[in-house]
């Protein structure tokens, strides 16, 4: 083994991204090619029964499998935590993008070689079921929780990534011109106010969804989370911002986030996105606080 080379935990998930992803035997194969070892595990065992000579866990698969490991890894409280490496394998692939991790899993696995760790925050959010929950890329209100509705319901299996981000985008637009917006209270440390909004997106890292740079200076190691609103007068704004991204052209959000460590919100509306997940919601205050560099990530920048 030569002298970089590490003792990679490959967690794979065949059902990440689309068909032109490796299999583990190739991703494997490929691993131990530039020089290390590798065992690899299913999704649903990613934290079971870790070997103490484990250098990385690697994950193959999207901003989901990457969410359930680090949940698994926190509950697990692992005496030595071990570092996450990604090989970005679903379709948005927000995290990685967001840590400067090359989509090419060659050149991902290069990043082992130097292996600089970023520190990486996970949100708490009380108040929504009787134990805290966690994330680790947004939570939000709105136009957003409305679009994975929408999407849960169409057959993408026969779209590339690239494809079913787009799906996504048009989807969201007409979402955008119609959604009623509804009243937002928003508390943090330099004070608090109401809004008429269509989207509320509390944030860790700079995108989300079908690729959108709602926040592009958010840093998931900073202990701060990126609060973007989008009020009712500003919705073209949001429009335009779409548009932008359907017809391939370089465009900025316009809209600058609030920036805080901890935060109260309400919301007149009845659902929630945690991460990738929907959630009911009944109008109760929440409480959000950044718990900050819980883990590690193998990053690009």
């Amino acid at each position: 083994m030569k002298e970089h080379g590490k003792n990679i935990r490959l967690v794979h998930n065949p059902a990440a991204g689309d068909d032109t992803n490796g299999d583990k035997d190739e991703l494997c194969q490929l691993i131990e090619d530039l020089g290390h070892q590798c065992t690899v595990v299913t999704k649903k065992d990613a934290v079971k029964k870790i070997d103490p000579q484990t250098d990385i866990i690697a994950l193959a698969g999207g901003d989901g499998t990457i969410r359930m490991t680090v949940m698994g890894l926190l509950e697990k409280k692992l005496r030595f935590k071990r570092p996450i490496a990604i090989l970005p394998q679903g379709t948005a692939n927000n995290i990685a993008i967001s840590l400067g991790i090359p989509l090419d899993c060659e050149k991902a696995i290069g990043l082992w070689r130097n292996c600089l760790l970023k520190k990486f925050d996970v949100g708490m959010v009380t108040g929504l079921e009787r134990k805290p929950l966690y994330f680790i890329e947004s939570i939000g209100f709105g136009v957003f929780p409305l679009l994975m509705k929408k999407m849960d319901k169409k057959n993408t299996e026969h779209l590339s990534a690239e494809d079913e981000i787009k799906t996504a985008l048009r989807q969201l637009r007409k979402l955008a011109k119609a959604f009623p917006a509804k009243k937002l209270k928003l508390t943090v440390a330099g004070g608090s106010f109401e809004k008429e909004c269509i989207l509320v997106e509390v944030m860790n890292i700079p995108s989300m969804g079908p690729r959108l740079v709602l926040a592009p200076d958010a840093d998931p190691g900073d202990g701060l989370f990126d609060i973007v609103i989008v009020t009712a007068d500003q919705r073209q704004e949001l429009i335009d911002y779409i548009d932008g991204l359907l017809n391939g052209t370089d465009i900025e959000f316009k809209i600058s986030p609030i920036r805080a460590s901890t935060l109260a919100i309400e919301w007149e509306g009845k659902e929630i996105h945690i991460d990738d997940e929907r959630m009911s919601y009944l109008g109760q205050q929440l409480k959000l606080t950044m718990l900050e560099s819980l883990v590690e990530i193998v990053a690009g920048k």
